[in-house]
């Protein structure tokens, strides 16, 4: 079935949206009055299609794919919520042509090959799988979902994503947010729209603040914000994203570790000290995190620098701190001889530390 000839999304387009939802050629979205999404019935169907498969089953991928056991392989990766889409595709075909797959079955992993195909960028199968959602065979009434829930629009949008048609995939989103403004996960597909277009960047920045000041609580969402606050050289937004992170995983060692390099690059004295806690705190949670090991001895290398720009007088105020950097960059280059002692790196890295050591 050709996307560019789909009656399926035709339909939709006058009947559900009045978007243009051609999956091949993006179109600007039209405006209208959109009906009210069956909320109700959509959780419904949620529960009927993944209770069966909260635990997953017992056996290891790798034995379920050399069983051909294509039911359980892909319960397997929706249990432990693995990215595979080639391997989802693969035994998704085979499996829907069973004719024993139970309704229930049958929709969730309709669901799931749909959104792995939108990954490889097979839209034709995509499309293929969100037709047969709104259309099954079942006569199972309790199964059948609608074309104005929540639930199909949310895969209606992500075939647009895929096709790149990221306007009338943002209406879908609209549309889902004006029917519950609290949809989490309208919100993000919004933001990845404008991070995925070029030129947009302050735009999404400002979608994934927004989702941030109703939703502090996604650390997934605080570390990307951070990446962009680093991406723009914003170091002390990025700071303050990795602190909101330290917060919700007080006993990261990597968290730790970015933060402290944030502060570092930052410069200045008191972010020298907060870049040398952190650090420590970092090689102190894992003492093989040799990132942090290299981080530790250059933030202390960064504060006696940073000490030597300022006034006499202040500069007598930091005489204990300059002596505790002196013991953190021998205690550091120690770790770090001894880790890397018997490789072919000891050496250079051995010149490298014995320089740091004569310069203090």
């Amino acid at each position: 079935m050709s996307l560019s000839t789909s009656v399926a999304y035709c339909f939709v387009a006058c009947s559900m949206l009045d978007v243009d939802v051609n999956l091949r050629s993006p179109q600007p979205a039209a405006s209208s009055q959109q009906p009210a999404a069956s909320d109700a019935k959509d959780s419904q169907l949620q529960t009927a299609s993944q209770t069966p498969n909260t635990m997953g089953p017992e056996e290891d991928l790798p034995t379920l794919i050399s069983q051909k056991d294509h039911l359980n392989v892909l319960r397997y990766v929706r249990a432990h919520q693995l990215r595979e889409p080639n391997l989802v595709v693969n035994h998704g075909k085979i499996l829907l042509q069973s004719k024993s797959l139970g309704d229930a079955e049958r929709l969730a992993s309709l669901e799931q090959i749909c959104i792995a195909a939108c990954d490889i960028g097979d839209l034709d199968l995509a499309e293929s799988c969100l037709d047969s959602i709104v259309n099954p065979t079942s006569n199972n009434k309790s199964l059948i979902v609608t074309k104005q829930s929540s639930r199909y629009r949310k895969l209606l949008a992500l075939c647009l994503e895929a096709a790149g048609n990221y306007e009338s995939a943002g209406a879908v989103y609209d549309i889902l947010l004006q029917d519950n403004p609290s949809n989490a996960y309208a919100a993000k597909r919004k933001y990845c729209i404008l991070a995925a277009q070029p030129g947009k960047e302050t735009d999404a920045m400002k979608a994934l603040d927004e989702y941030l000041s109703k939703h502090p609580g996604d650390l997934a969402a605080w570390n990307q914000m951070a990446e962009m606050c680093l991406s723009v050289s914003d170091f002390k937004g990025a700071a303050y994203c990795y602190e909101e992170l330290v917060l919700g995983c007080p006993l990261d060692s990597n968290i730790h570790t970015k933060l402290g390099e944030v502060y570092c690059t930052a410069g200045g004295v008191e972010n020298a000290k907060l870049a040398r806690k952190h650090l420590a705190q970092a090689v102190q949670l894992d003492p093989n995190n040799l990132r942090a090991w290299y981080g530790l001895v250059a933030a202390a290398e960064g504060y006696l620098e940073e000490v030597e720009k300022i006034s006499k007088n202040k500069r007598e105020a930091e005489d204990e701190g300059v002596e505790v950097a002196k013991e953190l960059i021998k205690f550091g280059g120690e770790k770090l001889v001894g880790i890397y002692k018997g490789t072919r790196l000891a050496k250079v890295v051995n010149a490298v530390l014995k320089e740091s050591s004569e310069s203090l």
